[in-house]
């Protein structure tokens, strides 16, 4: 089993009820913190499972 390391921590924004992110999928807002997660640690994407 591979160890597992948080590296940073994130979050997605917080708006309004309706506001600017409110027909944004949860899978979008995810995948756009994990890209910038990555990109602050400075690593390749293909590392990352």
């Amino acid at each position: 089993m591979a160890n597992i390391v948080i590296t940073s921590a994130s979050r997605t924004a917080v708006g309004s009820f309706g506001g600017a992110f409110a027909g944004a999928p949860a899978h979008v807002l995810g995948a756009s913190i994990l890209e910038a997660v990555v990109e602050r640690a400075g690593i390749e994407k293909s590392k990352v499972s």
